[in-house]
């Protein structure tokens, strides 16, 4: 019974460990059914001790233990048969998942140049992506059928292992501009990325973006909070109760947040924790500008989409902005591109 109970606590492990990396389906259902051919060798292999301890003595105890010892491992192969209903039961549930991902997701072609959309922020559309706000989570917000219009997170796209960010600009689903970061730390979820706020302040890339393209016409450059600086990719970035969840490190040179905002922003949190202070200084999108907090109490931010108008004040919306992210693919369709969820460049 002692070696069911090391073979269940394998089981436990292995599955909780791809409940925490979901993307690892494959290798579980491999690691299940490894599982499964292991358990019954093991059977086989209680029955060499039982032949052996027989042989070694006939003294009566001792054959009695051995008796109640065979008792017990023919209680065996229906305990396993419960575990075995059990792995099944849990592939099949991985396999209606997998299934139940659309069309539109999945790399139907075998083309590994792929694009998926992971999170859209419209900061006009009512709903508030703030710091807080699905980045750490990965809870589903949205719909795919506006997922290029409104806010929106696809949580199956947000679990998986992704070593390339574009960040991209749109308007109405035509592309204006793109900036493209490789990770420096490969093989991490976005989920994962965005759960390292404490200590947080990551320095996410190396040598500033890999890919920009901005279209000759796009206007509202030169305060935007991705395009109008250089530098790398900063996620989680936040002091003095003040947080954005994306950056880019040439806008916070001056030390003092206020002077620079990103993408998914709160001004009253306890951002290492990923708890809120005071909701009313959530916002979504704000721009570079000059806002120390000395003199500058209410920032301009894009659209509508913040809390109080006591601390904040609206500004134009210069577009949507997508977050596409891809395991190998490593430049993203010019502007002028109309986008969809998955976007192939092979």
């Amino acid at each position: 019974m002692f070696a069911l109970l090391l073979c269940t606590k394998f089981l436990f492990q292995t599955v909780f460990s791809h409940a925490i990396h979901p993307n690892s389906s494959t290798v579980l259902v491999g690691e299940m059914t490894q599982f499964h051919e292991d358990m019954f060798s093991l059977i086989e292999k209680f029955l060499d001790i039982e032949a052996n301890v027989v042989a070694l003595t006939e003294d009566r105890d001792l054959n009695s233990g051995v008796k109640e010892f065979r008792r017990k491992l023919s209680e065996l192969p229906e305990e396993f048969f419960k575990l075995e209903l059990a792995v099944n039961s849990l592939h099949e549930e991985l396999e209606q998942e997998m299934d139940g991902v659309s069309s539109s997701r999945r790399n139907v072609s075998g083309c590994e140049q792929v694009w998926h959309l992971g999170m859209n922020l419209n900061p006009a559309d009512g709903h508030y992506m703030d710091y807080l706000t699905g980045w750490h989570t990965g809870s589903a917000i949205g719909s795919e059928a506006k997922a290029l219009s409104m806010d929106y997170l696809d949580r199956l796209v947000w679990k998986e292992p992704v070593d390339y960010l574009a960040i991209v600009r749109h308007q109405h689903g035509i592309v204006d501009a793109v900036k493209v970061f490789q990770f420096k730390y490969w093989g991490l979820s976005m989920k994962e990325r965005f759960q390292d706020m404490n200590p947080g302040r990551v320095i996410a890339s190396e040598g500033g973006p890999i890919q920009v393209s901005v279209d000759k016409n796009a206007p509202n450059l030169e305060d935007d909070p991705i395009f109008s600086v250089d530098g790398d990719l900063a996620l989680n970035w936040w002091g003095n109760y003040r947080a954005s969840r994306i950056m880019i490190t040439g806008g916070f040179t001056q030390g003092d947040l206020l002077t620079y905002h990103g993408l998914g922003n709160h001004m009253n949190c306890a951002c290492h924790s990923g708890s809120s202070r005071d909701s009313n200084y959530r916002f979504e999108i704000s721009n570079t500008q000059k806002c120390p907090y000395s003199s500058c109490s209410k920032p301009v931010v894009q659209g509508t989409d913040f809390a109080s108008s006591s601390y904040f004040k609206t500004g134009p919306v210069y577009g949507n902005y997508a977050l596409f992210v891809s395991l190998r693919a490593d430049r993203f369709p010019e502007p002028g591109t109309e986008l969809e969820r998955l976007i192939e460049t092979c």
